[in-house]
């Protein structure tokens, strides 16, 4: 009997270690998302205002992930919110063709948006344009979530051996302009 218990006492030491480091692994793979202090304006070297196109800066989420670096959010609540999202995917993009690979990763970025509708996230995404302009690959989609419909952009560059990709999402009536003046501020930010 002594026996019995000692093999269940390490088979449960055992199983309690394994899920102890399968919790822990999964907390250390959760975006982590935190406030940035007022005074801060820059992130990993690259540039954060406290405001751009007038959309306030709001808070930063870091991926915890090898390659998916973080990403700072903008927003007027329930409006408009851009997120910027600075990654490298553990690529050296130091040689690669800047334009080429930005316009890779919004085909990228449109397959996970279409992976969001298949999952339920959106009810519906429909691409309206894609071009290929200095600085930027970009696509302009509609999505449909829980009932409302809004336009949404897809902005990717390269910058600094990073890929540097702006989602701009709002249900203003003049979405162009909107997106397009943040991506052009932001594009300018970029360049100093």
């Amino acid at each position: 009997m002594s026996r019995l218990l000692r093999l269940l006492g390490s088979w449960s030491l055992s199983l309690g270690l394994f899920l102890g480091l399968v919790f822990v692994s999964q907390a250390l793979a959760e975006p982590m998302r935190s406030p940035i202090p007022a005074q801060v304006t820059q992130i990993d070297g690259y540039p954060f205002p406290a405001k751009i196109a007038g959309l306030p800066r709001r808070q930063r989420t870091d991926y915890n992930e090898a390659g998916l670096g973080f990403s700072v959010r903008y927003e007027v609540p329930g409006e408009t919110w851009a997120d910027i999202f600075i990654y490298d995917l553990s690529e050296d993009l130091t040689s690669a063709e800047a334009q080429q690979a930005a316009a890779d990763q919004r085909e990228i970025a449109l397959s996970d948006i279409q992976t969001a509708v298949s999952a339920g996230s959106y009810q519906e995404a429909k691409v309206i344009a894609k071009s290929e302009a200095v600085p930027y690959a970009m696509a302009h989609l509609t999505i449909t979530q829980k009932g409302k419909t809004r336009n949404s952009y897809v902005f990717i560059t390269v910058s600094r051996k990073n890929f540097v990709k702006i989602r701009y999402t709002t249900s203003a009536p003049n979405a162009d302009q909107m997106a397009d003046k943040f991506a052009a501020e932001y594009a300018r930010l970029l360049s100093q």
